[in-house]
């Protein structure tokens, strides 16, 4: 063997190992400054224009893609888990439940009562959030979240829960999703990019205050079959105004 050789060829390896890390090293850190460029830029035209952001940005960088979200039936198990109340199982997917006593819903801690209530009657109540009350017909909507994300299914909540002219709960409807990512991941758009967005589509103008931001899923089709696709989203509220902006690609949505 020709040792001179062989050390030669791992040298030169080496060498070209050390130029590929080296300059994976510099595209990195050339990137981590155009990013803080680009959001000074922002930053400057969003104080040029006394746009307000009273809110505190979510500063972490999100991968995501769209989500596949199926409805799944109810166990013999999971039914028989449920206590203090009456329940029906509707087409092995929609639980209706009416309580044994009315449980209250108390303003001042709605919070407490409303996550000690999902972890006592719901299944699987630790993953629903809170999405809008309904006073005309006195319910409490909630959706379903994915990977600590609220998940808002196409006009439907699938949890719903039913009150008293005392604002005490007194039954609830019930679905569930199980969520399986379909496609790749990517990286999404940070919180201030998708302000950007709104910003350059006049969205955001001068004076405004922009009150609210947060990232979640959404889908706008009614499901087939049971199953809806969920697409990553920046919720952003401005001036009283909600609007969506596509996480990977920038489109907008005015919700209100």
């Amino acid at each position: 063997m020709n040792w001179n050789r062989t050390k030669t060829i791992f040298i030169i390896t080496f060498l070209f190992l050390n130029i590929f890390l080296t300059w994976q090293l510099i595209d990195k850190n050339n990137s981590n400054q155009m990013n803080m460029i680009a959001q000074a830029t922002i930053q400057e035209v969003l104080r040029d224009n006394n746009v307000r952001i009273d809110v505190e940005l979510p500063e972490e960088t999100i991968s995501a893609g769209h989500v596949l979200g199926k409805t799944v039936p109810f166990s013999e198990r999971q039914m028989s888990a449920l206590s203090n109340q009456e329940a029906e199982l509707v087409d092995g997917t929609t639980i209706i439940s009416t309580l044994d006593e009315p449980v209250p819903l108390r303003e001042e801690q709605f919070s407490q009562d409303l996550s000690q209530f999902l972890n006592s009657y719901v299944t699987n109540g630790n993953e629903y959030r809170f999405g809008r009350f309904d006073t005309e017909e006195r319910q409490v909507l909630l959706q379903q979240t994915y990977e600590e994300k609220t998940a808002h299914a196409f006009e439907a909540e699938p949890l719903l829960l039913q009150l008293n002219e005392d604002g005490e709960i007194v039954g609830y409807q019930q679905s569930y999703y199980e969520f399986e990512p379909t496609g790749r991941e990517r990286e999404v758009l940070s919180s201030i990019k998708a302000i950007e967005v709104l910003l350059n589509a006049q969205y955001i103008g001068v004076n405004n205050t922009v009150t609210h931001v947060e990232f979640g899923y959404y889908s706008f089709y009614s499901p087939q079959g049971g199953a809806q696709v969920f697409a990553p989203m920046w919720r952003v509220t401005v001036e009283g105004e909600t609007y969506l902006v596509h996480a990977i690609n920038p489109e907008i949505q005015q919700l209100s």
